[in-house]
């Protein structure tokens, strides 16, 4: 983890209003996994062409996030299932900035991502009846939805310097369902954020020189797979098994 904070402070910096010029709120979304000692490699090859997220002093920053289903996990099942139009309801707060967003994300076609977001005062535990309207969700039929997982992880954010691609690398990843808890303390997510598909990026380029492949990577649906032993999830035992293989190869 030293390594990996040392490295990302001889990045150059950018402001998080500058960020917003790259909000991508409408976007493809390209998800790999990796050790943090190829993140490490990922971060030395990248930095030329990147800049890291400041705010403060601070380039590391902590989330929380709190993921709402229904009782029976509908929204869960449904990207299990494979449903192309599907929708994660989840409220975040960037502890550091002191900020709180109740958000819908939408998987539409493809690899494209729509995200809306409210901004709210507090972190939501339960989604107030006013704010179900936002869901517009046909499977829902109606039901109340409830808390079932509350995600922890640190985040750096960077951007290319030509402000067209955004990238984020969670780390700590830690999963608590009320019961049990579950942490992914060697490795890192990277999600590469593009308006459009850009194979020539050089995040991408470096990415597979690496031999670091694109991986189907879900919070919610990881963190429930692993707590809820009862719920459904063949379709993720590819993952859970990549998950398993690359955190015993960190450990070694």
């Amino acid at each position: 983890m030293q390594a990996i904070e040392d490295c990302i402070y001889t990045f150059d910096t950018v402001t998080l209003k500058q960020l917003d010029s790259v909000e991508l709120q409408n976007r493809i979304d390209t998800k790999y996994i990796l050790t943090k000692d190829q993140l490490l490699q990922l971060l030395q090859g990248i930095k030329a062409e990147q800049y890291a997220l400041e705010i403060d002093g601070n380039r590391i920053f902590n989330y929380q996030t709190v993921y709402f289903d229904t009782e029976d996990f509908q929204f869960y099942k449904d990207h299990h299932n494979g449903f192309i139009n599907r929708v994660k309801v989840r409220s975040r707060e960037y502890i550091e900035s002191h900020l709180c967003f109740y958000e819908i994300k939408r998987k539409l076609y493809g690899t494209r991502t729509d995200k809306q977001r409210k901004k709210i005062p507090n972190l939501y535990y339960a989604v107030p009846p006013e704010d179900y309207k936002l869901i517009e969700y046909k499977r829902l039929h109606n039901k109340p939805i409830e808390k079932k997982i509350t995600n922890y992880f640190k985040r750096l954010t960077l951007t290319n310097k030509k402000f067209t691609e955004r990238i984020t690398i969670d780390i700590e990843i830690n999963f608590d369902n009320g019961t049990d808890t579950i942490a992914l303390p060697n490795l890192a997510v990277v999600e590469v954020k593009q308006g459009k598909t850009d194979v020539f990026s050089n995040t991408i380029q470096v990415l597979k020189k690496l031999r670091i492949h694109e991986t189907s990577f879900s919070k919610y649906a990881i963190g429930v797979a692993l707590l809820e032993k009862h719920v459904k999830h063949n379709n993720f035992k590819p993952i859970l098994l990549k998950l398993n293989k690359l955190n015993a190869y960190a450990e070694c």
